[in-house]
This record gives structure tokens, C-alpha cells and sequence, in this order.
């Protein structure tokens, strides 16, 4: 009788091994495939973005997302270098990209940028190589949802934080998007069409957001001997002869009180394009052309807000 029940201990006890080795193996197993779709899904958005990407570590599976830490990234044709804290993205957001198909679902949130290398001469990159002298680092993300049978893209967001209530936002809507954009932007750009559109600047805290400061200095690389009085009175003849047939009201109002600002505005700034019958992104194009803005923007709803608390007073 006790040699049977010692017989039968051992059994399930061989047994009990065997099942956790098993389960465990398993488990690894699981384990190893998950962090093989993060490695791959990393690989497949450096060869879109046409970068080299090099985590300290490989990239893992952290609580259904994945997770790539001490990032550095290399875009040695554009002469630009970026360390980066941490990125993290859902479990299968950028899987799709290996087939150059556009993901259902994707969140990318990248934290901790420092701008390393920058071209000479290129005052936007100069900027942000400046900003992060010090420790300074900012954060990004972008998050949106792709519906294939219908071509819709909904931007929930793709933003820039600078820390302190300094941050950008650009949410927007499009159709005309095709499961095959990745595979070649360039030419997917072209039929996409835009039903709204909204660009929010937040300097909450500090009345000097660092992407107003950015979007300066980039108007200062393109300004004629460096002449911004010159420009803003060209600006002011603008707004007064083309902006006010497609605003009115507090709109033209805010647009005003920007270009009176510069070349040091200061606030939040809101911008909110709506097309009921859409947009097609080409007649940007007819910027170059000369046509009237009215006419280019036909079709178009403007609303704009320029001021300090602006969002503080939403929120």
C-alpha cells in the first residue's frame, strides 16, 4: 500500500514537472515570437522613414506594447543624429509595414529626443540641436486609426511636447488613403483628400513655446537678407487683401495680432480648416501658381484663435 502511494507521489510529481517545463517552454516560447514581432516592427519603420534605428537593447514586450530603450537613430543623407530615451508602439501597430500596408491601429510614443547632428546652414534643425544643449529633451507621438474598406484616415494626433505646457498637435481626417501607402508616399500624397484639419500650439505655462520660436526661425531661413520688418509688412498687406476674403470676425482678428507679434509671439495659436466636400491635398500646389487664396481655398471653412490662456479657457 505505501509503495503504491509513493508510486503514485512520483507520478504526479514527474507530472507536475513535466507540465511547468512544458508550460514553460512554451511561455518562452510566446515570449520570443512577441519580441521578434517588436524587433521586426522597429526594422520595417526604419526602412519607411529610410533611417538606421539602434536601441541599446532589443526591443521587447512590456504590458501588450512594445518597448525599445537608449535609442539612437542616424539619417546619414539628411546629416541628422537623435538620441532618444525610450519608444514605445502597440504590440502589432507597425507589423502591417513589413508587407507596405498601412496598420488598423497604431500609437507611437517617443520620449526623450535630443537632437544630436544637424545640418549646417538649416535654422529649424540649428533650433532644436540649441534646445537640447543643457539636458533639454522633448517627446513625440502619433496615433491614428486606419479604416481599408473606406479608405479614411483618422489623425487622432501627432504632437511635439517641450515640456512645461509647450507642446503642438495636428489632428486631422482624410480619405483617399490606400492600403498600400507605405509602400510609396510619395505618390499615395497625391489623391488624399482632407475633410478637417486642426493645428493647436499650447504655451500654457510659459508664454514662449519653443515650436513658435521653431516656426520663427524657420521663417527667418526664408526671408530675403534676413529683413522680417520687410516681411511683416508684406504679411499685414496679406492678411488685409487675401486672408479677409476667406475670415472674418475674431479669425482675421487673431491672424493679425500673430503677425503683429512676430518675430516673438507669444500664447496659444488654433487653426481649424474644415472642408464638407473635402479637400484634394494637391491644390496646395496652387500656392505656386499665383491664384487668388480665395479661390484656392473655395470650398474651405478658416476659423483661427490667437492668445494667452487660450486652451486653459477650453480645459
Amino acid at each position: 500500500m505505501m509503495y503504491a502511494h509513493f508510486k503514485a507521489r512520483n507520478l504526479f510529481l514527474a507530472g507536475f514537472v513535466l507540465l511547468s517545463t512544458t508550460a514553460n517552454g512554451y511561455a518562452q516560447s510566446i515570449l520570443r515570437m512577441d519580441n521578434a514581432g517588436c524587433i521586426g516592427g522597429l526594422e520595417d519603420l526604419a526602412k519607411l522613414v529610410k533611417v538606421e534605428i539602434t536601441p541599446a537593447t532589443s526591443p521587447r514586450k512590456v504590458i501588450g506594447k512594445c518597448d525599445a530603450q537608449s535609442v539612437d537613430v542616424v539619417a546619414k543623407q539628411a546629416g541628422v543624429a537623435l538620441e532618444i530615451d525610450r519608444i514605445t508602439w502597440n504590440r502589432n501597430g507597425l507589423e502591417p509595414l513589413s508587407d507596405g500596408q498601412m496598420p488598423e491601429q497604431l500609437k507611437l510614443e517617443i520620449r526623450g529626443v535630443k537632437v544630436t547632428k544637424a545640418p549646417a546652414k538649416d535654422p529649424a534643425w540649428a533650433y532644436l540641436m540649441d534646445y537640447g544643449r543643457f539636458g533639454r529633451t522633448f517627446d513625440a507621438t502619433l496615433e491614428f486609426a486606419f479604416q481599408a474598406d473606406k479608405g479614411v484616415l483618422e489623425l487622432a494626433g501627432a504632437s511635439l511636447d517641450f515640456q512645461n505646457g509647450n507642446s503642438a498637435r495636428l489632428s486631422a481626417r482624410l480619405h483617399g488613403v490606400t492600403p498600400a501607402f507605405p509602400k510609396n508616399p510619395e505618390i499615395g500624397i497625391f489623391p488624399l483628400i482632407i475633410d478637417s484639419l486642426t493645428i493647436a500650439i499650447n504655451s500654457r505655462d510659459t508664454r514662449k513655446n519653443p515650436l513658435m520660436e521653431l516656426g520663427v526661425a524657420m521663417l527667418k531661413g526664408k526671408i530675403p537678407n534676413g529683413d522680417f520688418d520687410g516681411f511683416k509688412s508684406l504679411a499685414t498687406l496679406y492678411v488685409a487683401s487675401e486672408l479677409s476674403k476667406v475670415m472674418s470676425g475674431n479669425d482675421l482678428a487673431s491672424v493679425n495680432r500673430l503677425v503683429s507679434d512676430l518675430p516673438k509671439p507669444k500664447g496659444d495659436l488654433l487653426l481649424h480648416l474644415t472642408a464638407t466636400k473635402g479637400y484634394p491635398i494637391l491644390r496646395f500646389g496652387l500656392w505656386a501658381t499665383g491664384q487668388k487664396l480665395a479661390e484656392m481655398l473655395e470650398g474651405v471653412t478658416v476659423e483661427a484663435d490667437y492668445g494667452p490662456n487660450l486652451f486653459d479657457a477650453v480645459n
